[in-house]
């Protein structure tokens, strides 16, 4: 019987390295995995997150936002959030915020064994602007965001048993979304009612440059 990899050759990961093509022993099915699950392995895999308790009214936001640098090394991003009362989060691209406002949130290099890769995206907390960490805001009707800026998705959360919901789609490769360069974005879970309420945000992402 061929081997399987005399078929298809041997490639190597890094420059002038060869590695054997995989194959599972049982089914004899080709070993893969996801390339967002790659770039965990490689380094360049990203979270950030944030929970708040202090919503109790109607308006009250949760808000986490970043700024995409400029070149081409492109964020790839999912969102999850969810709320314990009545909300709606939503991906929101290019709202006026003021630099110099909001929380430093960190950001974690989701390969925990050692990667020294720290994220490109910007942190407007800060002065002059810091990459590899993101902003974080609580805001009320005395201190209400910016409206503008274009809704990508939006998605209704609520009561106390709701589950986590991803905004954007309702499989990966429809949650992703590759951000433009130099652009502000926020995501935010937005209070309905004037319930207490818990706001919670994840932000994923991996940091890739384009091959062609």
């Amino acid at each position: 019987m061929t081997h399987w990899k005399t078929l298809v050759g041997r490639w190597g990961s890094n420059a002038g390295e060869t590695d054997d093509v995989r194959i599972d022993g049982s089914t004899n099915s080709l070993q893969t995995i996801e390339y967002e699950h790659h770039e965990i392995h490689s380094g360049s895999s990203f979270t950030c997150w944030h929970s708040e308790t202090a919503p109790t009214d109607i308006n009250d936001r949760t808000v986490i936002g970043f700024l995409t640098p400029s070149g081409t090394k492109y964020i790839h991003v999912t969102v999850s959030a969810s709320a314990t009362a009545i909300s709606v989060a939503r991906i929101r691209e290019g709202p006026d915020y003021t630099a110099d406002s909001g929380t430093t949130l960190p950001i974690y290099n989701r390969n925990r064994v050692g990667s020294p890769s720290t994220s490109i995206v910007l942190d407007i907390s800060q002065n002059p602007d810091t990459a590899n960490s993101a902003t974080y805001w609580e805001h009320d009707d005395a201190n209400l965001p910016s409206e503008n800026g274009t809704i990508l998705a939006e998605i209704p959360l609520g009561s106390a048993t709701s589950p986590v919901k991803s905004v954007g789609g309702s499989a990966r490769a429809q949650q992703e979304w590759i951000l433009k360069a130099s652009t502000f974005y926020t995501f935010e879970v937005k209070s309905l009612d004037a319930s207490d309420n818990t706001h919670w945000l994840e932000i994923d992402w991996y940091e890739h440059t384009d091959k062609h």
